[in-house]
C-alpha cells in the first residue's frame, strides 16, 4: 500500500526555501539528500483496458536503477492517494522496452493484470523526465519521504509540465505523518494536487502546457 500527499507547486524556488527550512532540522540530515534522475514510461493496451481498470503499469529508470511498478485500487482525498503498489526490480533492459505482465505471476498484481486486459500486447502510451530531490523526514513517531519532482511529461495531448511536491508515509504514526504533510503545505500555502502524473499525461491541463 503506498499513502502519499501530492501537492503542486507554483515555482522552483520553493524546493530549497522548503527544503532548508529550519521547521525540519530537527526532523532531516540533509547530508543524506537524495538527487534522482528519473525516467518514467507508463504501458497499456491498444484499447485501454488498464487505464479503464484504474490500473497504472510503469517502468521507471532510477538513475542506473530499473523498477517495473504495478499500481491499482487509488483513493483520492485532498490531495491524499492512496493505492495498492507492487515493485520489482528489472535487470533486462530488453524486457524494460518490451513488458508483459509474466514477471508479476508471483504477485497478487498479476490477477489485477489478467482480469484486465488478459494477454494483450503492452505499448508505450505516457513518457515522463524528471528530477526527484527526495529526504527521509524522521519525528521519532512517523517516518516519510519528502520529494520535490521537476521535469516534463510528454502526454496524449502534448507535453505538460512536472513541478510538485510529494510526502509519502513509510511507517510509524499515521496521523503524525499527515501533520508533517499538513504544516508544510499550511506554511507555504500549497494546493492538493488530487491528479497523478499519469492522469495529467492523458488529460493536459492548460495552467501546465509549455
Amino acid at each position: 500500500m503506498e499513502t502519499e500527499f501530492k501537492y503542486r507547486l507554483e515555482d522552483r524556488n520553493q524546493i530549497p526555501e522548503i527544503l532548508n527550512d529550519p521547521m525540519l532540522d530537527p526532523f532531516v540530515n540533509r547530508d543524506n539528500l537524495e538527487d534522482i534522475m528519473m525516467h518514467a514510461v507508463y504501458f497499456d493496451t491498444e484499447d485501454q483496458d488498464l487505464r479503464k481498470a484504474g490500473i497504472a503499469y510503469r517502468i521507471r529508470y532510477e538513475n542506473d536503477r530499473i523498477t517495473a511498478t504495478i499500481k491499482w485500487d487509488n483513493h483520492v482525498e485532498e490531495g491524499l492517494h492512496s493505492r495498492e503498489e507492487f515493485n520489482l526490480v528489472i535487470n533486462d533492459e530488453r524486457f524494460a522496452e518490451n513488458p508483459d505482465i509474466g514477471a508479476f505471476e508471483s504477485s497478487d498484481a498479476y490477477d489485477v493484470l489478467l482480469k484486465a486486459a488478459g494477454e494483450k500486447k503492452l505499448l508505450k502510451l505516457v513518457e515522463m523526465e524528471f528530477r526527484r530531490q527526495l529526504i527521509k523526514v524522521d519525528t521519532g513517531r512517523s517516518m516519510s519521504a519528502l520529494s520535490f519532482d521537476d521535469g516534463v511529461i510528454h502526454g496524449q495531448n502534448g507535453d505538460s509540465k512536472i513541478l510538485e511536491m510529494e510526502v509519502e508515509w513509510y511507517h510509524g504514526d499515521e496521523e503524525d505523518f499527515r501533520d508533517v504533510a499538513a504544516k508544510i503545505a499550511e506554511k507555504y500555502d500549497l494546493k492538493p494536487e488530487n491528479a497523478s502524473k499519469l492522469q495529467r499525461g492523458f488529460t493536459s491541463d492548460i495552467r501546465d502546457s509549455y
